[in-house]
């Protein structure tokens, strides 16, 4: 089988615990992706809230040297680099540098609170920021994917009504299925439908089930099912949030994908399956010229 992930934070872990992207104690971990035929896996670099303008710049620069040293890329194994959370820019648009000199593949424009680009999902009625209004233009300029998982309900609509390329929402579920801020809306599922963007299924149980406690891969396949039903079929991925997020009981790590895997064929056909697991994301990033 093979498998496109939209996020994981196991870089962050690497970097800031000085371990390995093959540190089998992780979620995932490149030996453990043995089984798959093929694996892209965008790599974040979350930046904390909590951090200054410095100490976010100072993070993404020691992370990406990480990855530098660490990362594989062969015929199997395609390993990309994220940012989750723009406020390592440090409000200076010319950082944007860094991430094309890291071919970073994608940017999300806030993590939770409010930054420089405006509010997270902590933040409902605070919108893009002048500044971030120019950060969407220079990424979409480079052929970044903007990503708005984490944004508030005003950032997301400011965001679309500037984007001229399709945008992303690297893992995010339904908020139909479970009412939390980081999940997105049928309307603004559709929206990134209707752009030709891709949503990824997080599997953090507290954005599964409100009952984080009994959250599993039942509740998984209900978010798929949702969004499938209004139109997901070629815009449904997967964004694991692996080693940035508390698993349901029955998620291990990478290991267990390939039950997920079944569990989604015996439920929707290996067709929309494949899409899910690979092929959807696969082209949506096909379309970048860097890729």
């Amino acid at each position: 089988m093979r498998l496109f992930d939209l996020h994981c934070d196991t870089l962050y872990k690497a970097c800031v615990e000085n371990s390995s992207l093959n540190d089998s104690s992780n979620h995932i971990s490149i030996d453990k992706a043995h089984f798959l035929e093929k694996w892209v896996q965008l790599f974040a670099i979350w930046i904390p809230d909590t951090l200054n303008k410095k100490s976010s710049k100072q993070l993404f620069v020691d992370a990406s040297k990480v990855f530098d040293k660490q990362k594989v890329n062969n015929d199997k194994i395609k390993m990309h680099l994220a940012v989750e959370n723009a406020s390592m820019l440090a409000g200076d648009i010319d950082n944007i540098q860094l991430l094309i000199d890291n071919n970073v593949k994608s940017v999300t424009l806030t993590w939770n609170a409010e930054n420089e680009l405006g509010g997270g999902a902590d933040a409902p009625d605070v919108g893009l920021s002048d500044f971030g209004k120019a950060v969407v233009k220079e990424l979409e300029n480079n052929n970044i994917a903007v990503d708005i998982s984490h944004s508030s309900d005003k950032l997301f609509y400011d965001v679309i009504n500037i984007a001229t390329k399709p945008v992303i929402a690297t893992h995010s579920n339904s908020r139909y299925i479970t009412n939390v801020a980081r999940n997105l809306t049928d309307e603004q599922f559709k929206i990134i439908i209707q752009m030709g963007g891709i949503v990824g299924l997080n599997f953090y149980k507290g954005f599964l089930n409100k009952n984080e406690n009994k959250a599993s891969i039942d509740d998984l396949l209900r978010h798929a099912e949702h969004l499938l039903e209004i139109g997901g079929e070629d815009s449904l991925a997967i964004g694991s949030d692996f080693d940035g997020a508390l698993m349901p009981d029955d998620i291990s790590g990478l290991e267990t994908i390939p039950y997920i895997y079944e569990r989604f064929c015996d439920y929707f056909g290996v067709n929309i399956t494949k899409k899910i697991f690979f092929d959807n994301a696969n082209l949506y990033f096909s379309n970048f010229d860097n890729y």
